[in-house]
């Protein structure tokens, strides 16, 4: 809230205390003659200050470093994850062009079939996982993945073992395709069976 005091002889003023100009010194900045700060040369510098000069940089440069070094890993895991060749994301794309080549598959589910991760409640939810799981096998390391595929006459759950091949890439073991029957029995549909 503001003072004022008013006097007959003398105009209204605001006694209002100015507030000081705060200056953060360090011992490693000092104060020119026009009153700007100006930074000391290092040969100015005391060996506690320049240890702290020291200690101050070396803290900045880390965090630096240590927050371009966590941005970079993030950037390669989600890239090598969307676009590496190897990956479920591409794996259970392969697959799909797989089954949309399968006349088999395209005679029971109906054509155009579209295929989706692991099924969900809510209808507006677009962006359903995908379920892989990589398990030790006496063969080998294998890769399982599981998805699901929609036509106009039925639908299916598809199934995908792979096994690490000898040039460490995922190849097919089996690519099989489970329609239920409706009444009758279900069919299994092997489109790759080795």
């Amino acid at each position: 809230m503001l003072r004022t005091l008013c006097l007959a002889k003398q105009p209204c003023k605001r006694l209002i205390r100015p507030i000081p100009k705060r200056t953060f010194t360090t011992p490693a900045v000092r104060k020119t003659d026009k009153g700007s700060l100006q930074a000391k040369q290092w040969n100015e510098l005391s060996t506690p200050q320049k240890v702290v000069a020291a200690s101050k940089t070396t803290l900045n440069v880390g965090v630096i470093l240590a927050g371009l070094a966590l941005t970079t890993a993030i950037v390669y895991f989600t890239t090598s994850e969307l676009f590496g060749s190897q990956s479920t994301v591409n794996l259970f794309s392969d697959a799909v062009d797989r089954l949309h080549e399968n006349e088999e598959v395209k005679a029971f589910v109906g054509e155009p079939f579209h295929a989706h991760g692991e099924p969900s409640q809510n209808k507006r939810r677009r962006n359903r996982r995908i379920h892989s799981q990589e398990m030790e096998g006496p063969d080998g390391p294998h890769l399982f993945i599981r998805f699901y595929i929609e036509g106009p006459l039925s639908e299916g759950t598809v199934m995908v073992d792979m096994i690490k091949g000898a040039n460490d890439k995922w190849e097919y073991k089996q690519l099989f395709v489970d329609v239920p029957g409706r009444g009758l029995p279900s069919k299994r549909i092997y489109v790759i069976r080795n």
